[in-house]
């Protein structure tokens, strides 16, 4: 299991670096407004056109690096922080110190520290210093006029560039240095989470005659399904990146209310009888319980949160026949209607002491028969979508047991 454990961490380390990506630029968006066009003003008043081409496909770049859906993550970041190099070094080589270059070009490297690591930070380090003794030759051979700089010479530049590199290197190189850090202590923090979670998970289903392999192929099966909705048009807002992190970990939780079912119940080959039915219909109550009672350590735990709504809600059906509180629809979270539908698959493909293994196509007629009745109607298209996947998953567990 220690694959399964760590296998989510380079998915689940960069969900902080996009949400300071948004955050960060998202309000830089919306304070260009007023710079762009006082820009674009006063670049006219000087005659700097080339200057206002610039300026405006700069703000669509930082538009399309925002709004872009499928734009891969570190191109993303790659021009969000090129963006900052780019605009202090034009406005370094036409307008000089004296505007707001510097300001732009100080911002570029500890932003590539941040959002694309300290190697790369280095790298921009050397970009940046190269830029700026280009500039300098340039300006000492007389091949770059500023104006209104009259008492402004070659040593000036010299002694400013040599303060900004080294002030600008020391403050990157503390935020690679500290950035590094957060990432492995956020990747045991995680690895711890995610250990603690399987363990408990896996009590369940050792009593359960299952082993490890189960709650892997849930995993599995939640986030691809989790990933497919999200894909739709009309899926719901709450379906982002971190939801589908947290169902990834919290689905495994699904059957945790069983550890308080009794074992001659729970191991039984043959039928149930209905009152011991009824006793197996108990353990969505108490592991909804369990896991609230968790919540009250962490209240804003989100995996725990919808840990608790998977245990509490995975017999709901959509119809509302199910249990433990017959919810109807989409009463019944999200989370919940997409374990229902995989712990079903999962249970169906593989052998149990009381049947078969049925094979994907009767699994998915079955499924596809509980369209609107037991499962979600969109999820079940969303599974007819990427079934091949599943069979795959569900074959990859056949041979080896």
């Amino acid at each position: 299991m220690t694959d399964a454990v760590q296998a989510p961490l380079d998915d689940a380390l960069p969900l902080w670096r996009k949400l300071i990506f948004k955050r960060l630029f998202g309000i830089l968006a919306l304070i260009c407004i007023p710079v762009y066009f006082t820009s674009i003003y006063l670049c006219w008043q000087l005659g700097l056109y080339a200057m206002i081409v610039l300026d405006t496909i700069s703000y669509a770049v930082l538009v399309a690096i925002l709004y872009l859906p499928n734009l891969p993550d570190k191109l993303r970041y790659g021009l969000g922080c090129m963006l900052a190099y780019v605009i202090g070094i034009a406005f370094i080589w036409t307008v000089g110190p004296a505007g707001a270059g510097f300001m732009w070009l100080f911002a570029f490297t500890p932003l590539v520290a941040i959002l694309l690591g300290q190697r790369a930070s280095f790298y921009a380090l050397g970009l940046q210093t190269f830029s700026l003794i280009l500039i300098g030759i340039c300006y000492h051979l007389g091949l770059l006029h500023w104006e209104n700089l009259a008492i402004f010479n070659t040593t000036i530049w010299w002694v400013l560039a040599v303060n900004f590199i080294a002030t600008n290197a020391m403050v990157t190189l503390s935020i690679g240095y500290l950035t590094r850090r957060l990432i492995a202590s956020l990747a045991s923090s995680l690895a711890s989470r995610q250990a603690t979670v399987y363990g408990l998970a896996k009590l369940a289903e050792y009593r359960d005659n299952e082993t490890g392999a189960h709650l892997l192929r849930m995993r599995q099966y939640a986030e691809l399904l989790a990933c497919t909705r999200q894909q739709d048009s009309d899926a719901p807002a709450e379906l982002n990146e971190q939801f589908i992190a947290n169902i990834s970990l919290s689905a495994i939780l699904h059957d945790i209310g069983k550890v308080g079912v009794a074992d001659a119940i729970l191991l039984k080959p043959g039928r149930l009888s209905s009152e011991e039915f009824e006793q197996i219909k108990a353990h969505p109550v108490i592991g909804g319980h369990v896991l609230e009672s968790l919540m009250q350590y962490a209240p804003n735990c989100g995996f725990l949160a919808m840990g608790r709504d998977i245990a509490a809600g995975h017999h709901e059906k959509w119809d509302g026949s199910g249990y433990p509180l017959g919810l109807r629809g989409e009463a019944i979270p999200l989370s919940a209607r997409i374990v229902a539908l995989v712990d079903v698959y999962d249970a169906l493909t593989t052998p149990r002491c009381y049947k078969r293994p049925f094979s994907h196509e009767e699994a998915k007629t079955l499924i596809v028969e509980g369209k609107g009745k037991h499962f979600d109607p969109n999820l079940v298209e969303c599974f007819l979508r990427v079934e091949a996947k599943f069979a795959a998953i569900s074959a990859t567990a056949l041979e080896n047991p």
